[in-house]
């Protein structure tokens, strides 16, 4: 009998903690209930097209140097979660970069390889790239990024910045469903939160390069 009550107990506490969102439950989904990863569109319409031909060199992956920071000035951390599930997430933020960068129109080209010495190459540390899932009635999932990107041409740098985002399934950034499975809302999210990551990257990079002209090098 003591026993049955024990674990009445503790079975009590953990119900309550995970009610108090103390525990992230994406660890708790259902391996392959979801979709692929959806497509993402930034928007992002560049005023000018730069000339040129923008490389963009596969990711580093630094997650497992950042777990635990806070993202974006939020309360939100990066953590090891995920719904890539063994996927390569590195070749999956290449090729949405490559996409967005296209549809920019903010480069002439955009590739990822190169062998001339004036192209300019994009390189990336995904220091997050994660989702959490919180709560117990009402779960509250989260996607979480945050890319240390630079630019540069012949080794000179022309934009160096962090940029972060964090995308609840209760944001008006989210563009999933409310009634769907925990990975699928973990996979929307994520999306979410690097297309808005992208977004800023973009603008950042159009202002940057404004400045300094890419196919030169000159000052303008």
């Amino acid at each position: 009998m003591k026993s049955i009550k024990t674990t009445g107990f503790i079975g009590l506490v953990l119900v309550m903690l995970a009610g108090s969102g103390c525990f992230n439950r994406a660890g708790l989904r259902i391996p392959g209930a979801s979709l692929s990863f959806p497509a993402i569109t930034t928007g992002y319409t560049a005023r000018t097209n730069f000339p040129c031909t923008v490389v963009v060199a596969m990711p580093s992956d630094c997650r497992l140097q950042h777990y635990d920071q806070p993202v974006a000035g939020t309360k939100w951390k990066a953590v090891s979660t995920d719904a890539t599930l063994g996927s390569d997430a590195t070749k999956l933020i290449q090729q949405r970069m490559v996409e967005a960068l296209q549809a920019s129109g903010l480069f002439a080209h955009v590739t990822t390889q190169t062998n001339v010495p004036d192209d300019v190459i994009l390189k990336t540390k995904v220091d997050a790239f994660c989702s959490q899932v919180r709560g117990f009635l009402i779960d509250r999932v989260v996607g979480i990024t945050s890319l240390h990107v630079t630019l540069e041409q012949n080794g000179r740098v022309l934009s160096n910045h962090q940029f972060e985002a964090v995308v609840t399934d209760a944001d008006p950034e989210y563009t999933g469903s409310q009634m769907t499975m925990i990975e699928q809302a973990m996979k929307v999210t994520m999306m979410d939160s690097l297309r808005e990551a992208m977004k800023k990257m973009l603008a950042q990079f159009e202002t940057n390069l404004s400045t300094a002209s890419p196919n030169t090098g000159k000052e303008k």
